[in-house]
């Protein structure tokens, strides 16, 4: 009997989240991914179809991977801001947040060109960006008090931040996503100064 055949039940000791997920988006943008199975990224990361759903149960996992430790990073980054004014700590709290994908910018470069590329991909990142949002909600309605004013502003930032990335990713813009969020924040800042 062959040590593969042995071998006990369970996820592999070889098997990496962060390179099955980078082998998932490759394929997804190099043949779209309406067209590649989960059978076909289990194959080509070479891992079982069971073990590839324990790491990743969908495509939309594979896509949207990562927003829970941006929330984390984002809710700790707020917490912990010692900036004065509101607009500096939402707009520095956000780009703090973004340095926890510094060791996966392909990774990030390639969820973010797929959920540019359909309303569908898009889609069903909705709850996430939803959850994303709503840490920017409570954190200013902590400060300035529970109403539209909250709501609004979050989603601003929300809108705003998902543009700049996402432009980010169809340029292959050569710098790091956080460099790119803050000067576009501080332009945005700026403009809305002019308006007083």
């Amino acid at each position: 009997m062959s040590s593969e055949a042995k071998r006990g039940r369970g996820r592999p000791v070889t098997t990496d989240p962060v390179e099955v997920g980078l082998t998932a988006l490759r394929l997804f943008v190099e043949k779209g991914i309406d067209k590649v199975t989960m059978d076909d990224v289990a194959i080509a990361a070479g891992i079982s179809r069971s073990n590839l759903f324990r790491v990743f149960p969908s495509k939309a996992a594979v896509v949207w991977g990562g927003v829970e430790r941006f929330n984390a990073a984002l809710t700790h980054a707020l917490e912990n801001s010692t900036e004065t004014s509101l607009v500096r700590t939402l707009h520095k709290s956000w780009v703090d947040a973004m340095h926890i994908i510094d060791n996966s910018l392909e990774t990030v470069r390639l969820r973010l060109k797929l959920i540019a590329s359909s309303p569908e991909v898009y889609g069903w990142g909705a709850g996430q960006l939803e959850l994303s949002r709503k840490v920017l909600e409570h954190y200013i309605a902590q400060r300035e008090g529970a109403g539209v004013r909250a709501k609004m502003i979050s989603s601003a930032l929300m809108a705003a931040s998902v543009s700049v990335l996402t432009w980010w990713a169809e340029t292959d813009d050569p710098r790091h996503p956080s460099e790119v969020l803050d000067e576009s924040f501080a332009q945005f800042e700026q403009i809305f100064a002019e308006v007083n």
